[in-house]
């Protein structure tokens, strides 16, 4: 069908089927699969309606450009709104076999694992006066799977990074003594911003996954690679000084403490 013709639906969760939700990168691949598999169901059925109405074989058709149409003989065709018609509105003229409608509910939930793996790799430089940690450079290859959005796919793997790059060098939670939190808002719990990430270098490998639509799950790969890149990176830079960070946040204070030491 032509990308025009297609409107989707946002529905509502109170009235849609049971769903385990949307998480551990999971849409793309099992909603996506879904989608696939109810897309054929009615494909299939569009096409025992149009071999009807045509009076041809079923292995004799071909669809492109919203119509049907009979292989070598382009005069002989139905439009999918004709055949939608039929299915809705005309349903003597349906096969003895087809019931009324054109749609379909499919179900997917694949036993091979999502998610996308991939190498990150970071160049820092450290203030040991100051304990400030920058990134100069930071480069990442994913595995993606089959990418069906590029710009999707770059925003997922961007935001990860950032996400993961918060968590190595900025993000913790801290108590007292008596157990009570102290960086319980954002006054107090530092996250990463605009300033603190680089720009990355990013490169994909459209390695066809095992599943339907062939896709992986971006949205967790980055998170996973910058604690250990920055730890790393920052024990490689303070390395003459005889330093090597074993805890994160790597925060300025803890970087400073320990080239004091």
């Amino acid at each position: 069908m032509p990308i025009d013709t297609v409107r989707v639906v946002l529905g509502d969760t109170d009235a849609t089927p049971f769903g385990l939700g949307a998480f551990a990168s999971r849409q793309a691949v099992i909603g996506g699969g879904a989608t696939i598999r109810a897309s054929q169901a009615v494909r299939d059925k569009a096409l025992r309606i149009a071999a009807h109405v045509l009076e041809a074989a079923f292995e004799d058709l071909e669809v492109a450009d919203g119509r049907v149409t009979v292989k070598g003989v382009p005069g002989r065709a139905v439009a999918m709104a004709e055949i939608a018609r039929i299915a809705h509105l005309e349903t003597n003229r349906l096969p003895a076999e087809v019931e009324p409608g054109l749609d379909a509910t499919r179900f997917y939930d694949p036993i091979r694992g999502t998610f996308a793996a991939g190498a990150q790799a970071a160049i820092v430089e450290v203030e040991p006066e100051t304990g400030t940690i920058t990134i100069r450079r930071w480069v990442c290859v994913e595995d993606t799977g089959r990418i069906i959005n590029p710009l999707i796919v770059e925003g997922q793997v961007h935001g990860a990074i950032a996400q993961g790059i918060g968590g190595a060098l900025a993000e913790h939670l801290v108590y007292d003594e008596a157990g009570q939190l102290l960086t319980g808002s954002f006054m107090d719990y530092a996250v990463p911003t605009a300033a603190d990430v680089p720009a990355f270098e990013t490169e994909h490998v459209e390695e066809p996954a095992a599943n339907l639509a062939g896709v992986r799950g971006v949205g967790e790969g980055g998170t996973l690679g910058p604690p250990a890149v920055l730890a790393n990176a920052v024990a490689d830079a303070l390395a003459p000084l005889g330093v090597e960070p074993d805890e994160l946040p790597l925060s300025p204070a803890r970087i400073w403490r320990a080239c004091r030491r």
